[in-house]
């Protein structure tokens, strides 16, 4: 809890930066009435974000991987029954094919763990909420003018996030965070990549945000759930693991069918 606190944190001053920063970014001109509608999309980014690394530490990257791999089916359920946008029947037969794409990358490395499992669902939940609810807060007339940009109403998102995580790690990891900051002063590799993944964090939430912007709550997760796939090939290069048959043929199928599923109402158009 610590760690995604802090992480949302050094985004925080990020964005903050930018707008103190001459000719960087405007700052948004926001009432509080559009602070407490932003409130449900930056709790659902807390949540999501928090859910996402207690499960990595608590399995595998891959087994992680593996479970949030089915956050589209989440968002296209929310999309299609609470929401009521509709998802084609072609692009919910491409679902699988993305999922199972992933799911075949990274068998060889399952490790199971209730913890990771639970943890990892209840991450897919908050981001299919927050995709929609992002969405929904796109198309609010008058918000949108006052925020400026696709770029400040994540920086909204991201402060307001992470104000609601802090409560929590104070109140479940308070106790210890003496001993947090003794090792934030003599371990480098503690606080360089607690500062290189906040940033990294927030960049691809930023540019995740754009993307949701033209596209919809669906599509995002769809290409999310292409990024893990280069993620598991990722950490497989950088940790000198090998490149098996499988998670090549997995790494295919999962980007194949992110490909798919674009292109698929315009093969089998709805009548």
């Amino acid at each position: 809890m610590t760690i995604s606190s802090l992480q949302m944190g050094v985004g925080c001053l990020y964005a903050i930066f930018l707008w103190l920063a001459p000719d960087a970014r405007k700052a948004p001109t926001v009432t509080l009435d559009d602070i407490i509608k932003t409130l449900p999309v930056a709790l659902c980014y807390a949540g999501a974000h928090c859910a996402s690394v207690f499960s990595f530490s608590a399995g595998s990257v891959s087994f992680g991987q593996i479970v949030k791999a089915a956050e589209p089916a989440f968002a296209a359920v929310l999309s299609q029954f609470v929401y009521k946008k509709k998802v084609s029947k072609a692009k919910w037969w491409c679902l699988p094919i993305v999922i199972g794409g992933v799911i075949l990358a990274s068998v060889n490395e399952l490790d199971f763990a209730w913890s990771a499992l639970i943890s990892a669902c209840i991450a897919n939940l908050f981001a299919a909420v927050r995709g929609n609810e992002n969405k929904k807060l796109m198309e609010t007339s008058g918000i949108k003018e006052r925020i400026g940009s696709i770029g400040n109403q994540f920086a909204l998102t991201s402060i307001l996030g992470f104000l609601m995580s802090v409560p929590f790690f104070l109140a479940l990891e308070g106790s210890r965070w003496p001993e947090f900051v003794q090792l934030f002063k003599t371990k480098k590799a503690l606080w360089a990549n607690l500062i290189a993944s906040g940033l990294w964090f927030y960049g691809y939430n930023e540019v995740s945000t754009m993307t949701l912007k033209k596209t919809g709550a669906v599509t995002q997760s769809v290409a999310n759930t292409a990024k893990r796939v280069i993620v598991i090939v990722g950490v497989a290069l950088v940790l000198g693991e090998s490149l098996d048959f499988m998670k090549l043929l997995g790494c295919g199928i999962g980007i194949g069918g992110v490909f798919l599923y674009s292109i698929i109402d315009k093969i089998f158009p709805e009548k």
